[in-house]
C-alpha cells in the first residue's frame, strides 16, 4: 500500500471540489491509502455524502488553519505548527505517511518540507520540480524544469544538485533511461560566471548533459537539430519567470484542440492538460503540490488525482533514495576538487 497524506487546507483550495475527485483517484489506484487533512468541523457525514468511507483506506486528521500565500509564507509555517501542511509534513517524517499532497501555496509546501523533513546529505537546499509543455498534438512532451521557483541566488554546485535531482525525478516518472539534462543559458554573447562554472561541473557528473540550452528547448517545435532535454536546469528567479511565460503562451493559444498535448508517458489518469503538479526535491521525504504548473486554472478536482499519481509513482520508484546516490556522487566531486580523500 501507498500512504499519502492530503492537506486540503490551502487559500481558496475549495476542498468540496476536491473530496468529489478522491473516490475515482482511490478507484484508480486499489494500493492507495489516503489520510485527509481537513479544518475542523469537517465530519465523516461530509465524506459519506461523497461516497468515501474513512476507516479503510481513508482516514481523517484535523488542523487548524491554512497558510496564505505571499512573502510570510516562510514564517507562517515555522510558527504554526497547526497548520494544514505542517501537520501533512508531521505525518510523513514520522513515518504515518509515505508522502504528502497538499493544495497550500507553494512556497508553503516547500517550507514545510525543508523544515521538516530536513535536507538529504550533500544537499544545501530544496529546489522544486515541474513538467513543462507548450507542445502540440504528436510532437514530443514533457520537460523537467528544474527549479521552478524555489532559489534565488545560486551557486554552480545548487545547479549541479539540481540537475542531479532533476534527471531522478524524471527517470522515475517517466520510467524512460537516462534523461538528457540541459542547463538553461542565454545567448553565447551574454556569459554568465556561475552557469559557465556549471556547465563544467556538469560535464564531469556522469549524466547525459546536452550543454547549455535557451527556452525554446522547453517548446518541442523550437526549429533546432538538438536533441531536445529531459530536464532543464537553472534558478528559480528565472524558472518562475519562464513559467509565467509559458502560462501566457498556453492562455493565448488555448483552443478546442488545446488539451491532449501531452506524451502517454506524461499523462495523469485526470486529463491530459495537468503534469502532475510541483514536486519538491533535495529534502529527505516527498511533498507535492497539486495543481498544473503551466496552462489554465488549478482544477483541484483533476489536479488533486494528477498529484496524487506523482506522488504515489515516485514513492515506488524510490526516487528519495536515487537522489541521496546521486548527491553522494557530487559530494564525492566536491572532494575530488578539494584535493582530499575520497
Amino acid at each position: 500500500m501507498t500512504r499519502v497524506a492530503v492537506d486540503l487546507l490551502g487559500e481558496g483550495a475549495q476542498p468540496e471540489l476536491v473530496l468529489d475527485s478522491l473516490p475515482a483517484a482511490l478507484d484508480a489506484d486499489p494500493e492507495l491509502v489516503v489520510t485527509l487533512v481537513v479544518p475542523p468541523g469537517s465530519t465523516t457525514d461530509d465524506l459519506a455524502g461523497r461516497g468515501i468511507l474513512t476507516g479503510d483506506r481513508v482516514h481523517v486528521v484535523t488542523a487548524a488553519r491554512g497558510i496564505p500565500a505571499g512573502a510570510g509564507a516562510v514564517r507562517d509555517v515555522r510558527a504554526r505548527r497547526d497548520s494544514g501542511v505542517r501537520v501533512a509534513a508531521r505525518l510523513v517524517r514520522d513515518g504515518k505517511a509515505d508522502a504528502m499532497v497538499s493544495v497550500a501555496p507553494l512556497e508553503a509546501i516547500a517550507a514545510a518540507a525543508q523544515f521538516t523533513f530536513g535536507l538529504l546529505p550533500g544537499a544545501t537546499r530544496a529546489s522544486l520540480a515541474a513538467v513543462v509543455d507548450v507542445s502540440r498534438p504528436g510532437e514530443p512532451a514533457g520537460v523537467v524544469l528544474c527549479d521552478a521557483g524555489g532559489s534565488v541566488d545560486v551557486t554552480s554546485d545548487d545547479l549541479a544538485q539540481f540537475a542531479l535531482a532533476g534527471a531522478a525525478y524524471a527517470r522515475v516518472r517517466a520510467g524512460a533511461g537516462e534523461p538528457r539534462v540541459g542547463l538553461l543559458a542565454a545567448r553565447p554573447a551574454l556569459p554568465d560566471t556561475v552557469r559557465r562554472a556549471a556547465h563544467e561541473l556538469l560535464g564531469t557528473l556522469g549524466v547525459d548533459y546536452l550543454g547549455q540550452v535557451d527556452a525554446g528547448s522547453l517548446v518541442a517545435a523550437n526549429g533546432s537539430d538538438l536533441p531536445r532535454p529531459d530536464v532543464v536546469v537553472t534558478d528559480g528567479f528565472t524558472g518562475d519567470v519562464l513559467l509565467s511565460c509559458l502560462r501566457a503562451v498556453r492562455a493565448s493559444t488555448a483552443g478546442p484542440d488545446a488539451s491532449g498535448s501531452l506524451d502517454p508517458a506524461w499523462r495523469s489518469p485526470a486529463g491530459p492538460d495537468l503534469q502532475g503538479g510541483t514536486i519538491v526535491l533535495g529534502v529527505d521525504g516527498l511533498a507535492v503540490r497539486a495543481g498544473d504548473p503551466v496552462g489554465g486554472p488549478d482544477d483541484l478536482s483533476t489536479g488533486l488525482p494528477a498529484a496524487l499519481v506523482t506522488a504515489a509513482t515516485v514513492w515506488r520508484g524510490g526516487l528519495v533514495g536515487q537522489i541521496r546516490a546521486e548527491l553522494a556522487r557530487l559530494v564525492a566531486r566536491r572532494r575530488a576538487l578539494a584535493g582530499l580523500s575520497l
